[in-house]
């Protein structure tokens, strides 16, 4: 921590400016772009459910960004089948549910409407310690309160949730913190480790990779995605020593879940957070695991992302 006498103004350390795009695809969407020293930089997205866009440590990008790039969102109600996935954008954190997650399942589509919905009350406070963002989403029934906060002189972004169902019924109530990270971080040379009993794979083309989930593959055109469950995984990290740097994913999520996809022009991973699968509602349910709240109830999760040198 520097002395209040060696430091006439935060703005040499810590740094949250609230702007609205004025150009190109994402030209009227709201940002927060908070800096620190020594610490994660983020991009965060009101109009996205206050979730993260670009995040860079040192000077190294920690995301993985899709073709589609930061824009605009489509209306909740198109969202139907697998349209979240055309029109995804990345970002370091994309919030998944908060009606369904994973298969398009009941009439709600692949990972639910929230990242369609726009975060209010958004207000971004800095001390010498670091950055702090809160707002509110609604996605009903829900509500969600974010706070978001990054450390200067530490690699850490922490998120802390607080989801009430604002209904006078009980609802499913699934989550997932979709963590996705890209070249150069996810790159030859670099390696994934989780504290998992086991690692099991969703299906049929995951199993083809479960001897090589822990490394990055080749691209391959035209490759489908690979998605394992690491079971009863509480963090996962990402080495890279190359760039000397290490990036690890804790959560008080109940379940783990990691995404890869070799596709050449996508070549993405993700570690994901959740309190369900990705099969879907209707799966869950039948199964006697989904997450319910009742009406008035409150649940409360966090999650940290936390990126540190090696040399």
């Amino acid at each position: 921590m520097i002395p209040s006498a060696k430091l006439p103004h935060l703005d040499q350390i810590a740094s949250a400016v609230q702007s609205v795009v004025s150009d190109g695809p994402a030209a009227g969407l709201r940002a927060v772009d908070a800096r620190v020293w020594g610490g994660i930089d983020v991009r965060l997205l009101p109009d996205r459910g206050l979730d993260v866009g670009a995040a860079w440590f040192h000077g190294t990008p920690l995301a993985w960004i899709s073709q589609v790039g930061e824009g605009p969102s489509l209306p909740p109600e198109e969202l139907s089948g697998r349209r979240w996935a055309d029109a995804w954008q990345g970002g370091l954190m994309t919030t998944c549910g908060l009606s369904n997650v994973g298969a398009a399942s009941e009439g709600f589509g692949l990972h639910g409407t929230y990242t369609t919905r726009a975060a209010t009350d958004v207000a971004a406070q800095r001390t010498a310690g670091g950055v702090v963002v809160t707002g509110t989403v609604v996605d009903p029934p829900f509500r969600l309160e974010r706070r978001l906060a990054t450390a200067v002189g530490q690699g850490l972004l922490r998120i802390d949730d607080r989801v009430t169902n604002t209904s006078a019924y009980t609802a499913a109530a699934p989550m997932l913190y979709h963590v996705n990270v890209g070249a150069p971080l996810w790159d030859d040379g670099a390696w994934l480790e989780t504290d998992a009993d086991e690692v099991v794979p969703r299906d049929g083309d995951a199993a083809a990779g479960l001897d090589s989930w822990d490394e990055p593959p080749e691209p391959v055109d035209g490759a489908p995605e690979r998605v394992f469950e690491h079971v009863g995984a509480g963090w996962a990290r990402l080495t890279n020593a190359k760039l000397g740097i290490e990036l690890t994913v804790r959560s008080s999520m109940p379940r783990m879940w990691q995404w890869v996809h070799p596709a050449s022009g996508t070549y993405a991973l993700a570690i994901e957070p959740a309190n369900c699968s990705v099969l879907g509602r209707a799966v869950d349910i039948a199964a006697g695991r989904m997450p319910f709240l009742d009406p008035g109830e409150v649940r409360e999760s966090w999650l940290t992302i936390e990126a540190r040198l090696l040399r």
